[in-house]
């Protein structure tokens, strides 16, 4: 959904993205970039076409029917330019759009991602691009999810979409700091542990919220600034979950996936396990499931218990280890059934967790 607004609303924004809206636009309605940006939409319009909906179309309200009837019209009937389409065909392979390439930052099965600056030197961002064309599709859903989770403190904002040389780029906001596994790795105190994984659930609790699941929480994806506001990053593997899909590819990191996972059939309460496993890390520094053999770590995960945390760290409260346990119970139906649900449990077992109180041992 495109929102089109007018310059004294634009204080609504926020408020607009959160509400579901995909982007906005400040009219006048020419030029180049508006033929980007509407096309842009189309294109995430369309790759939603082949994937099965929770709902009948005798279920979708009216309203919806009738929107989807007039996109696929405009996409019918629309004739954008090969320069509309590639506006930044002719810019050197120095930049992306008006961001100019600074160093890279990674590299992956999916794409390159770039630390950028604008021309006029005023941000830098990074840049996600995909190594083909034929991963637009999924870099159009991760933007779709990240606007989804706009404003949240905790969640990386992804500042605009743009395509170059008919990829599909995502420019997002640049987050310095050191990831979580490094600060583990240093060494972090309780209270510290306690407060961050407040900050993890919050977020977590605020993407299910929206019907989002991450599917690839780990240490190494959360990323920890100076001032200590977590930033959970990487919604590369992450899934809309009132969108259906036949697919069973397994996706995650081996040490932090549920059993379901493994089998090709995550849900929200797949990312309440990994939860589980980084809740059960801060309190023993051990993974409750390890094996530098793949195959021996998947057996684990499957068919044995976790060593209760309170054998490694008996100081422990008991009924931390009943929540972590619960966390990380086969039957993804005995678990927690979402982030919001495992926070109040935490809570009310401990109302001052967050001062370090708990994970002290």
């Amino acid at each position: 959904m495109l929102v089109l607004l007018s310059e004294g609303r634009l204080r609504r924004v926020r408020d607009i993205l959160r509400a579901g809206a995909d982007d906005y636009w400040i009219p006048p309605l020419e030029g180049a970039p508006f033929a980007t940006r509407l096309q842009l939409l189309l294109d995430w319009q369309e790759s939603g076409r082949g994937a099965r909906r929770t709902t009948t179309c005798e279920d979708e309200p009216h309203w919806l029917r009738v929107c989807r009837r007039g996109l696929r019209r405009i996409r019918d009937s629309l004739s954008l330019s090969r320069d509309a389409q590639r506006p930044e065909a002719a810019e050197s392979a120095r930049y992306l759009g008006r961001w100019e390439k600074v160093r890279r930052l990674g590299f992956g099965s999916f794409g390159e991602v770039w630390l950028v600056q604008e021309k006029d030197g005023a941000r830098v961002a990074v840049a996600k691009v995909p190594h083909e064309e034929k991963m637009n599709r999924k870099f159009l859903m991760e933007a779709a999810i990240l606007r989804r989770l706009a404003g949240h403190p905790n969640a990386v904002a992804i500042l605009e979409v743009i395509k170059v040389g008919g990829k599909v780029v995502l420019i997002q906001e640049y987050v310095s700091g050191s990831t979580l596994q490094e600060l583990l790795d240093a060494g972090l105190d309780p209270q510290a542990k306690e407060n961050l994984y407040i900050q993890l659930l919050d977020v977590m609790a605020y993407a299910h919220r929206r019907h989002v699941m991450h599917r690839d929480i780990k240490p190494e994806n959360i990323l920890v600034t100076p001032a200590g506001t977590l930033k959970l990053l990487d919604f590369g593997t992450a899934k809309d979950v009132t969108r259906r899909s036949i697919s069973s590819t397994v996706i995650g990191s081996r040490p932090y996936m549920a059993p379901e996972q493994i089998l090709g059939r995550s849900r929200q309460a797949s990312d309440v396990w990994a939860l589980g496993v980084v809740l059960y890390a801060l309190a023993t520094e051990y993974l409750p499931f390890y094996s530098e053999n793949e195959k021996e770590l998947m057996d684990l995960i499957l068919e044995c218990p976790p060593e209760p945390p309170r054998e490694l760290e008996p100081d422990l409260p008991s009924e931390l280890e009943k929540i972590i346990l619960r966390c990380l119970e086969k039957d993804w139906q005995k678990r927690y059934a979402h982030a919001e649900e495992l926070r109040q449990a935490l809570m009310e077992a401990f109302p001052d967790f967050g001062s370090g109180h708990v994970l002290s041992s």
